[in-house]
């Protein structure tokens, strides 16, 4: 079970500020995906059917990815990385209950993106605490 820090408001609060500040930073969208495929908070145009589908499969992908390299025994993956037309869609872990995903365009250099997802990353796993 995913526990948040505060209320539900507060946590939601919380992780549209940092999603906000991501797509400040030339991040196209992005959304806050527990680790069993729910969208915890998103700043992306889509539907709701839209969204639930996307945080399922992003789930699956890292998922996936992370077993993977654990069958290859080369330990837990970093990030994902699917590139697309001119588009990336970067998957990276945000603690042991979520993981945060961005769509990076073609005008937001790799370095640039990773830099600010990963700061994100540690910003949602600050938000998001495992529970009982």
């Amino acid at each position: 079970m995913l526990m948040m820090e505060g209320t539900m408001e507060d946590r939601s609060g919380k992780l549209g500020s940092v999603l906000r500040k991501l797509n400040e930073s030339g991040i196209e969208a992005s959304a806050v995906v527990s680790r069993d495929g729910f969208i915890l908070h998103s700043e992306m145009q889509a539907g709701e059917e839209e969204k639930a589908t996307f945080a399922a499969m992003a789930a699956a992908v890292l998922g996936a990815a992370e077993t993977v390299t654990s069958e290859l025994k080369q330990g837990v993956p970093r990030r994902v990385i699917i590139e697309s037309g001119d588009h990336r869609l970067i998957e990276v872990g945000a603690g042991p209950m979520a993981l945060l995903v961005a769509m990076v365009g073609p005008k937001t250099t790799l370095a640039e993106a990773l830099k600010a997802i990963d700061k994100a990353a540690l910003e949602v796993r600050a938000i998001a605490k495992p529970g009982r």
